[in-house]
């Protein structure tokens, strides 16, 4: 036997078929594709042999260098051997320079199987923890190669196993700030964030939070919510209805230093500010903030919206930058915060102080836990 024709689905199926029949020395004559089938003809005969280009042996081919399953030997057009030998540089003729669209779909389908079988990296990634099936899951969840490895490496360096449940764990842990202490200690409570995040429900809320854990009935008398903008707002805005409900006192002020004043003349007093997203491009007010914020009576909370994409946090982050604000997380009632989220929360390093719902303000408010969210980690 000197020919053995092989119709099949694909063409390392087909190529198997002949290297069966005609031995591992043989070589292919023509490949084609047939309907949905690829048909390939190929031949142990001496003469087609030695017709038929050397292989380098040193070389291994792309698809060796990821199985041991030899990529399929198409020499139906030998045109590109010509090019590489031609060292008197003469004019190919139209012929020699062809490839046909068969030959190409081929060659696609057979790249397309080898990358399915594959797994695509990056130098960044092409660590010591690639070869960890951990690894490889938590990709697949949707967390971050960025949050991965510095969790891994944190793990390494505590010399605990690099297991699912220990990864959700310290995550949980690097997410989350124990608040409630320095809620109930701080005399300003500053709250940015963008429009529409819920920044001045969340004012309310901390209001309402603040007036639950006092002991005396005369205590809305030592709680202030003020509005810091470029324009006032009028009294039927959400922060004065607000005071109406809770029974609290409510002011407005459009420059920085009448509310510096406000707030040096009201030490005792616990101040809830609402920062306007006119303010939190200000350089001016960014460098107020940096100043003040080395009282530690003063907190400064960033009113995340859940559901937000990167850019969008990323930006928000930005106007906040060297403040490290504690983040309240917001409307969890309506958008499922998922492992995308959490590393997104990480990669930005963002601090989840507040967890809140959208409407309700009376009990609407929890601190963010690291045992809870662990939990909420491994079961979603």
């Amino acid at each position: 036997m000197t020919q053995h024709k092989v119709l099949s689905d694909d063409s390392m199926t087909a190529m198997d078929e002949i290297a069966r029949v005609l031995g591992q020395d043989a070589v292919i004559l023509s490949t084609k594709k047939i309907g949905q089938k690829i048909e390939i003809i190929g031949s142990n005969d001496i003469k087609d042999i030695l017709k038929s280009s050397k292989k380098n042996p040193n070389k291994p081919d792309f698809k060796e260098l990821f199985s041991k399953a030899p990529l399929s030997k198409n020499i139906s057009n030998r045109s590109i051997n010509k090019v590489i030998k031609n060292n008197k540089n003469e004019k190919l003729t139209a012929d020699e320079n062809f490839v046909s669209k068969k030959d190409l779909e081929i060659f696609k389908c057979e790249i397309k199987s080898i990358l399915n079988e594959s797994i695509i990296t990056d130098l960044n990634s092409l660590n010591n923890h690639i070869d960890d099936n951990n690894f490889i899951k938590l990709l697949n969840e949707g967390y971050s190669k960025k949050t991965i490895n510095c969790i891994f490496e944190n793990l390494k360096k505590e010399d605990t196993s690099r297991s699912i449940n220990n990864f959700y764990n310290v995550l949980s842990k690097k997410l989350t700030f124990d608040l409630k202490d320095k809620l109930l200690n701080s005399k300003t409570i500053l709250v940015s964030g963008l429009s529409g995040v819920g920044k001045t429900t969340i004012c309310a809320k901390i209001a309402s939070y603040l007036l639950d854990q006092s002991m005396s009935s005369h205590n809305n008398d030592n709680i202030t919510l003020v509005n810091l903008g470029k324009t006032s707002p009028n009294k039927t805005s959400n922060l004065f209805n607000f005071g109406r409900v809770l029974n609290l006192n409510v002011y407005s002020f459009s420059e920085i230093e009448n509310l510096d004043k406000y707030i040096s003349e009201n030490k005792n007093q616990i101040i809830i500010i609402d920062i306007s997203k006119d303010f939190l491009g200000d350089k001016n007010f960014n460098d107020y903030l940096k100043i003040t914020y080395l009282d530690n009576r003063k907190l400064l909370l960033n009113v995340i919206q859940s559901g937000i994409n990167f850019k969008s946090l990323e930006k928000q982050m930005s106007y906040l930058d060297g403040l490290s604000p504690i983040n309240v997380l917001t409307k969890l009632d309506e958008i499922i915060v998922n492992s995308y989220d959490f590393s997104m929360y990480h990669d930005l390093n963002c601090k989840l102080g507040l967890l809140s719902g959208t409407n309700k303000i009376i009990d609407s408010i929890a601190f963010a836990n690291s045992l809870i969210l662990a939990q909420y980690m491994k079961e979603n």
